[in-house]
C-alpha cells in the first residue's frame, strides 16, 4: 500500500540522512516537507523527484517528494503562501498539498481560501502551520489555532491527526 507522509525536516540538507532512513523503511509514494531550506544544487533523494511551488518560494519552505514511477500532475498554485501541491495517482486518485506558515507571517482565512479553491479534490493538506489547538491535541489554543479551528467548520474540512501541537492536516472530499 503506497503511503503519504508529512515532515517537519528543518533542512533537507542537515538531515538527509535522515529521509533517506524514512524513504526506505515507510516505501512511502509521496513526502509532504517543510522548511526544507534548500541550498544551491539539492538534489532530492534517489528514486524521488522534489517539486518546490512554482516561482519558488525563498528556500523551498513546502516541497513534495514523489518517488520515481507514480503518476502525478503538479498543480501551478497562485498564492503567497510557502506550498507545493500535485494530484497523485495512487489507490485513487488525490491532490497533495504540502504547506508551511511560518510562525511570524500573518496568514488570513482569505489567503488559505484562495489556496484551497485551486486543490482539486478530494485533496489533503499537510503541513506545519505553527498554530496551537485542542482540535489537533495540543494543550492550549492561540490565535492562529482558533482561526483555523473556524476555517476547517466553514470549510467542512476533517482534521485528520489528533496528536502534534502545531501540525495538523486537513482533508476535503469529493464533491
Amino acid at each position: 500500500m503506497d503511503t503519504v507522509v508529512q515532515w517537519n525536516i528543518r533542512g533537507l540538507r542537515s538531515n538527509f540522512e535522515e529521509l533517506k532512513l524514512l524513504l526506505n523503511q515507510s516505501q512511502s509514494a509521496v513526502v509532504a516537507l517543510q522548511e526544507c531550506r534548500l541550498g544551491e544544487g539539492q538534489v532530492p533523494p534517489r528514486g524521488y523527484t522534489l517539486l518546490l511551488p512554482q516561482g519558488g518560494s525563498p528556500g523551498g519552505e513546502a516541497a513534495l517528494l514523489i518517488r520515481n514511477g507514480t503518476r502525478f500532475s503538479e498543480i501551478d498554485l497562485k498564492t503567497g503562501l510557502h506550498a507545493a501541491a500535485a494530484t497523485i495517482s495512487l489507490e485513487k486518485t488525490l491532490t497533495v498539498c504540502s504547506l508551511y506558515l511560518p510562525p511570524n507571517s500573518p496568514v488570513s482565512k482569505l489567503s488559505l481560501a484562495e489556496l484551497f479553491e485551486q486543490l482539486p479534490k478530494p485533496f489533503l493538506v499537510l503541513g506545519d502551520f505553527n498554530a496551537h489547538s485542542p482540535a489537533w491535541g495540543d494543550s492550549r489554543r492561540d490565535g492562529r489555532g482558533r482561526m483555523l479551528e473556524e476555517f476547517t467548520a466553514e470549510n467542512d474540512l476533517i482534521i485528520l491527526n489528533s496528536g502534534g501541537a502545531s501540525v495538523a492536516q486537513w482533508l476535503a472530499s469529493p464533491p
